[in-house]
C-alpha cells in the first residue's frame, strides 16, 4: 500500500480508504457487524488505514458498526466524519449547521464511533452561509483544544454548484484548513 500526508494536516493516510456510506443501510443491504469487522480486517491487512463515514449514514449507524470493528485498534486508524445533516429515513436528511447542533453531533458521533477523538471532521454538503457562520468555527476550535477533533477544516466539496474562483476564495478565507477536497 502506498501511503501520502494528507494536505496540511500530518496524517498519513493510505492512497485507497474504505467509504462506508453502505454501512448505513440506505443501499439495499443491511449490513451485519460481523460483515463490516470482515471488510475492515481485510482493509487492514492490505494496508488501508483510512475510513471515511457520516452521522447521517444510518442516523450514527455506519459509525456505530465501525467503532465496535475497530475499538481494540482505534489508533491504527484514521477515522474522518462528517457534520451538517441528520437522518430522518433512507435518503431523507435535514441540516443543521448551528455550533450547538455540530457539538451534539460531535458527541453523539464520538459515542457511535467508541472513542475520545475524531481524526478528520469534515463539512458536509453545506451552503456558503453555513460555512461562513464564525461561530462553528470558534467552536470547532474549541473541540480541537478539548481533544476531540485532531484535523476540523476539511471542506467537502460534493454538490457544490460554485464557479472555481468562487470556491478559491472560500478557500482562502479558511486558510488553516487542513485540506480540501476540490470540485
Amino acid at each position: 500500500m502506498k501511503y501520502r500526508i494528507l494536505g496540511k494536516t500530518g496524517l498519513n493516510v493510505s492512497v485507497v480508504g474504505i467509504g462506508t456510506w453502505q454501512y448505513g443501510g440506505e443501499w439495499g443491504k443491511d449490513f451485519e457487524q460481523k460483515e463490516v469487522d470482515a471488510i475492515l480486517y481485510k482493509a487492514k491487512e492490505l494496508g488501508i488505514n483510512f475510513i471515511d463515514t457520516a452521522e447521517c449514514y444510518g442516523d450514527h449507524l455506519s459509525e456505530s458498526l465501525i467503532g465496535q470493528a475497530i475499538q481494540k485498534e482505534r489508533e491504527e486508524w484514521i477515522v474522518a466524519t462528517k457534520f451538517g445533516h441528520q437522518f430522518h429515513g433512507n435518503f431523507e436528511r435535514s441540516s443543521h449547521w448551528s455550533a450547538e447542533a455540530v457539538v451534539k453531533q460531535l458527541d453523539a458521533s464520538l459515542k457511535a464511533l467508541q472513542t475520545d477523538y475524531i481524526d478528520l471532521y469534515q463539512f458536509h454538503s453545506g451552503s456558503d452561509e453555513a460555512f461562513d457562520n464564525d461561530d462553528l468555527w470558534t467552536e470547532l476550535d474549541k473541540q480541537v483544544k478539548a481533544g476531540k477533533v485532531r484535523q476540523p477544516w476539511h471542506f467537502d466539496w460534493q454538490q457544490r454548484k460554485h464557479s472555481s474562483d468562487k470556491q478559491g476564495g472560500r478557500c482562502e478565507r479558511r486558510s488553516d484548513s487542513g485540506c480540501l477536497q476540490p470540485p
